[in-house]
């Protein structure tokens, strides 16, 4: 087979689920908590204007570390998505990580206290504000302590000899550079890179010649009743056009 390949977009399309991942075990994670419990125990304790003042900037302080935290363990600017906006907010928001409307808010907010001495939201407004901060950070623990390494797609969700599936490795660890290995119909594997997702091709064989390969090691396997000898085992790196990780980065920040 030739040693370049390109896969239908079709694959993307296939359940995926968590394959592997690493634990951040360092307790920083938690730190934003504790300027989030300052937050609310600010309004709790409602003393007046300079209360929500720190309240406040409380919020701000817990945003920034987690946002510290997530582009220190994604390295976001790295991702090959010609799309992704160049700030950080605005990236989490394209990439399905987050809301960043209210994020932008406590920013502003900040900002207009800190720097142009504006009267602070009211108290109502302020505990809103707390709220959202804390499904930020819970929405964003798992992000914060363990980061994918490998995700599987699925063709109709289940895992076996006579099924199709994709291991893909992909993600910060690898510094974004995505590579794939598993089987695949025929009819998704085309020598033409017009539309689809072009690899640059370790081995591909169809099911008759990997077969052969190994028989001296297993024995022969013949082809279950949903396998084909055409069907084609892969391994390959992704390459080509940046327009293919898009979608990928999307599913990547799924699994999570």
């Amino acid at each position: 087979m030739t040693s370049h390949l390109s896969l239908s977009l079709d694959v993307l399309s296939w359940d995926a689920t968590r394959e592997s991942s690493s634990i951040a075990e360092d307790p920083d994670w938690k730190k934003p908590y504790q300027y989030w419990k300052h937050a609310d125990h600010l309004l709790t304790h409602d003393g007046g204007e300079h209360y929500r003042i720190d309240c406040i900037a409380n919020l701000k302080r817990a945003v920034d570390h987690r946002l510290k935290r997530l582009n220190s363990l994604y390295r976001f600017k790295k991702i090959a998505d010609p799309k992704k906006p160049n700030e950080l907010l605005e990236m989490l928001g394209h990439f399905g990580v987050a809301r960043p409307a209210m994020l932008l808010e406590i920013s502003a907010l900040r900002n207009l206290l800190e720097h142009q001495h504006k009267a602070p939201p009211s108290t109502s407004r302020c505990q809103e504000l707390v709220e959202f901060i804390w499904y930020f950070l819970r929405s964003t623990d798992a992000l914060s302590t363990s980061v994918v390494s490998t995700f599987t797609l699925v063709l109709d969700g289940s895992i076996g000899n006579e099924t199709f599936w994709l291991s893909v490795t992909y993600g910060p660890n690898v510094d974004w550079k995505c590579s794939v290995w598993g089987w695949v119909p025929e009819a998704l594997a085309s020598k033409s890179s017009a539309g689809g997702i072009e690899l640059s091709l370790e081995s591909a064989e169809n099911y008759e010649q990997f077969s052969a390969k190994r028989a001296n090691l297993t024995g022969m396997v013949k082809p279950g009743p949903n396998r084909s000898t055409s069907d084609v085992f892969l391994k390959g790196e992704v390459v080509g056009r940046p327009e293919a990780f898009s979608r990928l980065t999307e599913i990547y920040f799924s699994v999570l």
